[in-house]
């Protein structure tokens, strides 16, 4: 029984792409007005409790700002994993 096309509504395949060298640059930097607020005595479990939301806000807005969603591509082959090993070794020899 077949009740419609499986590809007929369904939107295009996404996918995300995170940049985590743009992540850890940004993670770096220490002069950022939320970082800022932090007291620098924590004394109280409020305190603690602010410091841990600030910081997971930032770093939530970091990875969202370093962060795209583009069209994933099905027809795209994938390379044998000798390959994929080669240019692995390769890259690392090289760093």
């Amino acid at each position: 029984m077949r009740l419609g096309s499986l590809a007929g509504n369904c939107p295009p395949p996404k996918k995300t792409i995170t940049s985590w060298q743009k992540v850890s640059a940004a993670l770096e930097e220490t002069d950022t007005p939320i970082l800022n607020n932090i007291p620098n005595d924590i004394v109280s479990t409020d305190d603690i409790d602010y410091a841990i939301g600030a910081l997971t806000n930032h770093i939530t807005i970091v990875i969202e700002n370093s962060t795209r969603v583009v069209p994933a591509k099905s027809d795209r082959k994938e390379l044998l994993s000798d390959v994929s090993e080669l240019i692995r070794a390769k890259t690392l020899r090289c760093a």
